[in-house]
């Protein structure tokens, strides 16, 4: 299918100091990488890793509220524009400079003085500026639904708002990152999303239901969703994102899939 495979930094080899997980990353065959906030380590020597391991960025998170503790987001406040400002100023920056051109504006929580309308009508407003902002720069506005059960009063929360929200930003071209995870907790079906807006998906994230775990740690078929992305003729990058109950040292979850390998393959790959 031409995808390009990738894996999280952050979720799945944590284990490592993060300098020596681009090598692992490249080393067991990954063509990119996600880690939405990398800010503490600064654009230019964070682009260097990239560079030096031969791997891409999938996207970039701008600069957000501190959502899993319910902190109240940034594009969804009014009061809190001029920090919405600022974090997009940020990604602009660190994203040109490490060549990536997907920037991913997180939704939070809804402050508890905004109604829900006036949430959703400032979200759209902001994101609609944020998109002509990042255009000017050849760079792409993402977005993710993130379920509530495990991040409670997070906002855009299902695909179906996401869906919904596009509409009202009135923007072509913004990209939907579809997490796998994410849509089973909702009870959604990531296979008819596919279906009917494979044209929005900009990238794809793999985990299990439930428990967030390896791919084949669950009950989601894995088989039944890569024959879906063949169906829509899915050419974009999709990747592993988890929390791991074994080393991936051990195996790659969906190696033949993802990276051509054996279904039984292990890597040799020593954890350093």
């Amino acid at each position: 299918m031409g995808m390009i495979a990738s894996i999280h930094l952050d979720y799945v080899l944590d284990a490592l100091p993060l300098e020596a997980r681009f090598a692992a990353a490249k080393r067991l065959g990954f063509q990119a990488v996600e880690y939405p906030f990398p800010y503490e380590i600064g654009a230019r020597e964070y682009a260097c890793l990239l560079e030096d391991n031969g791997l891409r960025q999938i996207s970039l998170g701008a600069p957000a509220c501190n959502y899993k503790k319910g902190e109240p987001g940034w594009s969804l406040t009014p009061a809190l524009r001029g920090k919405f400002d600022r974090s997009l100023d940020t990604a602009i920056a660190f994203a040109t400079r490490i060549k990536c051109r997907n920037v991913h504006v997180f939704a939070g929580p809804k402050a508890a003085e905004v109604s829900n309308e006036l949430a959703f009508e400032t979200y759209c407003h902001n994101l609609r500026e944020a998109c002509d902002r990042l255009r000017r720069e050849d760079l792409t506005l993402v977005i993710e639904a993130i379920n509530s059960t495990d991040f409670p009063g997070y906002f855009i929360d299902r695909l179906e708002r996401v869906v919904a929200a596009i509409a009202q930003i009135r923007r072509d071209g913004i990209g939907v990152i579809l997490d796998i995870y994410h849509a089973h907790v909702n009870r959604e079906n990531p296979s008819d999303f596919l279906a009917k807006h494979i044209d929005k998906v900009a990238h794809i994230q793999l985990a299990d239901y439930p428990g967030r775990h390896e791919p084949g740690s669950g009950m989601i078929d894995f088989d039944a969703l890569f024959r879906a992305l063949r169906a829509a003729g899915y050419a974009g990058s999709i990747g592993l994102e988890y929390v791991p109950t074994r080393s991936i040292f051990e195996g790659v979850p969906l190696a033949e899939q993802l990276l051509g390998h054996p279904p039984t393959m292990r890597t040799s790959i020593r954890k350093e």
